[in-house]
């Protein structure tokens, strides 16, 4: 039995749980997700809970964003995305500058900022600790969209409404050709921005998920 399992068998192991996690659009924080044998290491069969949540808010779609935390100090974000035809799963790890520079040259990529809003960038080198995490090139799709990032899930409730509640960021993302990977940038009021490099998988990747409690 593994370790996450373990905690759950000591926990009401008398109590049956009543509550149902049957899409990984309903996870809540505490739940455990397993994925299947994957190209990436870092996920392949591998377990992780469900740390935290947060809403992302653009004008055509809300997207809630969780916080995956496994047996290893890197941080994981899983998105549950229905926003296009398809349901699926975006996994993403943050990367900074020095990993940016060594995938990239940094004048083609400031082009996703300061460009027409059609950069192709061209991936200098694959980072060894993350294969089959990125794809050789990527075409920009998304240019400086407006949304707000909060640190809460709005999954039940309204949105606030009052300033102040989020945190104003302008959105850039760049695809591969399959779509099957990506490059995503969130940049955010003073100038922080985050850089993240993103699978875009099936909701099938995902081999069993264990509700934390009823």
């Amino acid at each position: 039995m593994s370790f996450w399992k373990n905690i759950f068998s000591s926990q009401n192991s008398d109590e049956p749980s009543v509550r149902e996690l049957s899409h990984p659009k309903d996870l809540q924080t505490g739940d455990i997700i397993k994925f299947k044998y994957l190209p990436q290491s870092i996920l392949s069969n591998q377990q992780f809970q469900i740390s935290d949540i947060g809403t992302y808010d653009f004008e055509d779609r809300h997207l809630t964003e969780f916080k995956l935390t496994g047996n290893t100090d890197e941080a994981l974000f899983m998105i549950v995305d229905d926003s296009d035809d398809e349901t699926i799963l975006t996994i993403s790890i943050k990367i900074n500058r020095r990993m940016t520079e060594e995938m990239f040259d940094l004048d083609q990529f400031a082009l996703v900022f300061d460009g027409d809003g059609h950069t192709f960038l061209t991936r200098k080198q694959e980072l060894q600790a993350y294969r089959d995490w990125t794809a050789p090139s990527y075409r920009q799709e998304i240019c400086a969209e407006a949304g707000y990032y909060y640190k809460k899930d709005y999954r039940h409730r309204a949105l606030p409404q009052h300033q102040g509640a989020g945190d104003p960021l302008e959105y850039y993302r760049l695809v591969s050709d399959d779509r099957q990977f990506a490059i995503e940038a969130e940049v955010y009021e003073g100038g922080e921005t985050d850089v993240l490099m993103t699978l875009r998988r099936p909701l099938s990747d995902i081999d069993e998920m264990w509700p934390s409690a009823p």
